[in-house]
């Protein structure tokens, strides 16, 4: 038996680059390890930061939205980077450790904001598996941790926390709570 610590290895890293920026005064910065992105403090100019959230039916760097943040990981899991292609039909990286398959819901993507990486990381999969309900109930329950789901329909559900702080900047795509 192994065990895979992929799914918050990069949360480990971020959280590391960053106890080493802020240990050595940086007060404003961003890391960004593909997937899991770190804002420090405020940008330069005093105002927040803008993180574009992955539009998961597009090529990397296309965005659904943009949320604003200071002091806070943005991490995101989805169905759209890591998958096979077999007869037509993709299956995705997150997997059921019930039947090995990926897990067959609703979800496109999910993004977690927190404190710290590693929770994102960790959560952003958890939260997949429980599927659209399940999740935002879920997150809803945890204090200071925030979560946007996109489905495959094109909606877009964001946790109570985020209703100041998120905003659509695709049309295709439609806010729904």
């Amino acid at each position: 038996m192994k065990i895979d610590l992929g799914a918050i290895a990069k949360g480990y890293t971020a959280d590391a680059v960053v106890e080493v920026l802020r240990e050595n005064g940086v007060k404003s910065a961003i890391i960004d390890l593909g997937g899991n992105v770190f804002a420090i403090g405020n940008k330069p100019d005093g105002n927040a930061w803008k993180i574009g959230i992955q539009d998961p039916f597009d090529q990397r760097g296309k965005i659904v939205g943009v949320i604003e943040v200071k002091d806070k990981s943005i991490v995101t899991s989805g169905i759209y980077e890591r998958f096979i292609e077999k007869d037509g039909k993709k299956y995705h990286h997150i997997l059921s450790p019930f039947n090995g398959y990926p897990y067959d819901n609703e979800i496109a993507g999910v993004t977690i904001i927190s404190d710290k990486s590693i929770d994102g990381d960790a959560l952003s999969t958890a939260v997949f598996s429980k599927g659209l309900k399940g999740g935002m109930e879920s997150v809803e329950k945890i204090k200071d941790i925030e979560a946007i789901f996109i489905t495959k329909n094109k909606d877009v559900y964001i946790t109570s926390g985020l209703k100041n702080n998120f905003t659509i900047t695709k049309d295709e795509f439609k806010l729904i709570n």
